[in-house]
């Protein structure tokens, strides 16, 4: 499926954005190798020993990648080559499954997950690999999911002008499993809707995903919590 169609699910396999080192990214790769090699200083290493010796330089190769999101409005992304829908009728359009990794900006520490996306288009509609880059966009940069997923909805709505949107994220989060309580295997979901979508119970008639995603073990331990995703009606 090409990324000019419109409707369908994002391929993991997919291409991920070009070389850093052409991605115009806004990051100081000399004062991240600074920055790299005073951390070890710090945490007693010996940043000049030959295993370390190249870590500030990989830091910042990973770095001007991880953040390459920071100043770029993703909402001029969906507008650039937006195709108009003429006479067509068209009600929700989806994309579920786009994988994405960002950056927790309170630890540093990464987090990945999937995104889904369902707009109810006016006259425009984007192709789904500018949905696919909007979403990579938003995770580029010191992030919080909760943000990240506001930052998503109104990116759809400013740049195809759409009359409702719904994104819902589920992530797995480092600054979790990796440090504090070390809880391993626990997701996070966030919502955020607007414009028509807005209202749970036009959203919840609409059921463009027919496959529901597997449980969050928060959910298998309190069956009568909410799921997000059913009540948005991105999932049955």
């Amino acid at each position: 499926m090409s990324g000019d169609e419109v409707q369908g699910e994002a391929d993991p396999a997919s291409p991920r954005p070009a070389d850093p080192e052409n991605s115009g990214s806004p990051v100081d790769r000399a004062r991240v190798r600074a920055a790299v090699a005073e951390l070890l200083t710090a945490l007693g290493e010996d940043p000049t020993r030959p295993e370390l010796a190249d870590t500030p330089a990989r830091v910042a190769d990973a770095y001007s990648e991880l953040f390459a999101g920071v100043g770029v409005d993703a909402s001029e992304i969906l507008a650039q080559d937006a195709l108009p829908i003429g006479d067509a009728a068209t009600e929700l359009i989806a994309l579920r499954g786009i994988p994405f990794r960002s950056m927790c900006e309170h630890h540093l520490l990464p987090f990945s997950g999937v995104a889904s996306v369902a707009y109810l288009p006016a006259d425009r509609l984007a192709g789904l690999g500018r949905i696919a880059r909007a979403v990579d966009v938003v995770a580029s940069r010191p992030q919080m999911q909760e943000r990240m997923s506001e930052q998503l909805a109104s990116a759809v709505e400013d740049g195809l002008g759409a009359r409702g949107v719904l994104v819902v994220l589920s992530a797995s989060h480092g600054c979790l499993w990796a440090r504090g309580t070390r809880t391993v295997g626990a997701d996070a979901v966030t919502l955020a809707s607007r414009g028509e979508l807005a209202d749970p119970a036009r959203r919840g008639r609409r059921s463009p995903c027919s496959e529901r995603p597997p449980r969050c073990p928060s959910e298998r331990s309190a069956p009568g919590l909410r799921h997000p995703q059913r009540d948005a009606g991105l999932v049955q």
